[in-house]
C-alpha cells in the first residue's frame, strides 16, 4: 500500500490536489461561530475522499501535509506537531471505515456514519479538546464551557456532515472507477 503512493504518480497527483481543497476547505472558507475558538470547516469533505480512495497510509501523510500546510497559511500560534498527528489519525479513521467500501451497499451509510462519528468523537472532541485545554486557560477562558460548545458543534453537525459525505462520496465513485482509482464491484451486496 506504501508503495502505490510512492510509485503511481496519478495518486500523487490527486492527493495534492485534495490536500489542497482540504486546506482550503479548512483554513479559507470556514464559518466562525465564535472567533479563534469554534467554527465549522468543509475540509473534512476532501479529507474523506483521500481516506475513501487511497487508504490509510496516503490519508496520514494528507493529514500531516495538511494540518502543517494550513498552520504557515494561518501563520498563528506555535506549531506543534501533536495536531499534525490528530490529524493524521483523523485520516487513519475515516480510512478504517471507508477504504473502497461498495457505494451502492445498503451500509455504505452505515460505513460513513460510523467514520464521521468516531472522527468526531476521538480527534475533535477527546484529542483536539486535550490539546485546546493549555490554550483555553491561557486565555483565561472557562474550558468546561468551550468543551461543551464544541460537544455540542460536532453532535448537532454530525448528520450534516454524514449526508454530505454520502453525497460526496457517491458522486466520486464513479468517476474514480472510471479512471481506475478503485475497481469496481460485480455484487452490490458486499461490504
Amino acid at each position: 500500500m506504501g508503495g502505490i503512493f510512492i510509485k503511481n504518480v496519478r495518486t500523487i497527483t490527486l492527493t495534492a490536489v485534495l490536500t489542497a481543497l482540504t486546506v482550503v476547505g479548512d483554513s479559507l472558507t470556514k464559518i466562525v461561530i465564535v472567533p479563534g475558538i469554534l467554527d465549522i470547516r468543509f475540509g473534512f469533505i476532501f479529507f474523506s475522499v483521500i481516506a475513501y480512495l487511497f487508504g490509510p497510509i496516503v490519508a496520514f501523510a494528507a493529514g500531516l501535509i495538511q494540518n502543517t500546510v494550513s498552520f504557515f497559511i494561518s501563520g498563528s500560534g506555535v506549531f506543534d506537531i501533536r495536531y499534525g498527528l490528530n490529524a493524521g489519525l483523523t485520516g487513519i479513521i475515516y480510512a478504517i471505515f471507508l477504504y473502497r467500501k461498495n457505494y451502492k451497499s445498503e451500509y455504505f451509510i452505515i460505513w460513513i456514519t460510523a467514520a464521521k462519528a468516531s472522527v468526531n468523537l476521538i480527534c475533535h472532541i477527546i484529542i483536539n479538546g486535550y490539546l485546546l485545554k493549555e490554550y483555553y486557560i491561557a486565555k483565561g477562558a472557562n474550558f468546561e464551557i468551550w468543551t461543551s460548545l464544541r460537544i455540542f458543534k460536532n453532535v448537532g453537525m454530525l448528520p450534516v456532515e454524514i449526508l454530505i459525505m454520502l453525497f460526496v462520496l457517491k458522486a466520486v465513485s464513479k468517476p474514480a472507477i472510471n479512471f481506475k482509482f478503485i475497481k469496481p464491484r460485480k455484487n452490490t451486496k458486499k461490504l
